[in-house]
Formats: C-alpha cells, structure tokens, sequence
C-alpha cells in the first residue's frame, strides 16, 4: 500500500513539473517586446523555465541580407538578466552583451552573411523577493530582408 502511495506522489510531481513546464512555451509571444510590422515572427524563437543564478544557451541561425530584432522578456524577480549574442566560431567573439549597454531587454542588427550565433541567457543569484520558484524567460526573434533603395528611382 506504501508503494502505491509513493507512485501517486510521484506521479503528482512528476504531472506539477510539466503542468508548470507548459506554462512558459509561448511565453515569449505574448510577453516579449514587438518590433514594428515590417518584422517576421522568427521560428528560433524560445521560452523556458530558469532558476536564479542559472546561464543557458541556445543557438540560431542568421542569414546574410536580413535584420533582426531580438527581445527578452522574464518573470524573474531581479533588476537585471543578462543577455550576450556570441558568434559561434573558434574565437567566439561577443556580437552584443547587454551588460555593456544598460541591460537592454532588446537589439536590433542587420546581417551581411550568414552565421551561427549562440544566444546565452543568465540570471543573477539575488531575487529581489524571498520567492525563488523557478520563472519563464523568453527570447522572441523577428527577422526581414533588409531594405534596399531601388537602383532605378523611375516607374513603379
């Protein structure tokens, strides 16, 4: 009888943890920062749950010719999270910390050739209140072919 108990308690957890997973899988749709719309829903788009102190990554693809605009959004407590862009290469040379710009929870670039880059994601320690259940962070991506003026300003 014991074990069967055991197995409804683990099922209930196990039940709690997706339940709790789900909420944040379109996060990043309805809480993330817009761009005007010239902009295109990107399909590298992504939310997940994060606990304080804790750095994820996750790579993307860009193409040459396009734009891009990439926001954050997050439940956390904090003040702060912090974003980096970092091309994914040997030297891994930072495009974009949001550290060094105010913590800005958005960037816009255009790109001339296409390459990886790896989006790192990190939450400081400190909550700024005692709850520190894990919160949803999300990373909304939007692309477009850049704008080009016309070689030929005559016609349509």
């Amino acid at each position: 009888m014991k074990a069967i108990k055991y197995l409804h308690i683990l099922i209930l957890a196990v039940t709690a943890q997706v339940l709790l997973a789900q909420d944040c899988y379109y996060f990043h749709e309805y809480q993330c920062k817009f761009p005007d719309n010239t902009y295109y829903l990107n399909g590298q788009s992504r939310s997940a749950l994060f606990t304080y102190g804790m750095t994820s990554q996750f790579k993307m693809v860009t193409f040459g010719g396009e734009d891009y605009h990439i926001s954050i959004c997050y439940q956390l407590k904090v003040k702060y999270v912090r974003f980096r862009l970092i091309e994914d290469n040997e030297e891994k040379t930072v495009l974009f910390d949001n550290a060094e710009n105010k913590y800005a929870t958005e960037v816009f670039f255009s790109n001339n050739v296409a390459r990886r880059i790896i989006v790192e994601i990190s939450v400081p320690d400190e909550a700024l209140t005692k709850d520190k259940t894990p919160q949803c962070v999300g990373v909304l991506i939007h692309s477009r072919k850049t704008f080009k003026e016309p070689k030929n300003k005559l016609g349509f």
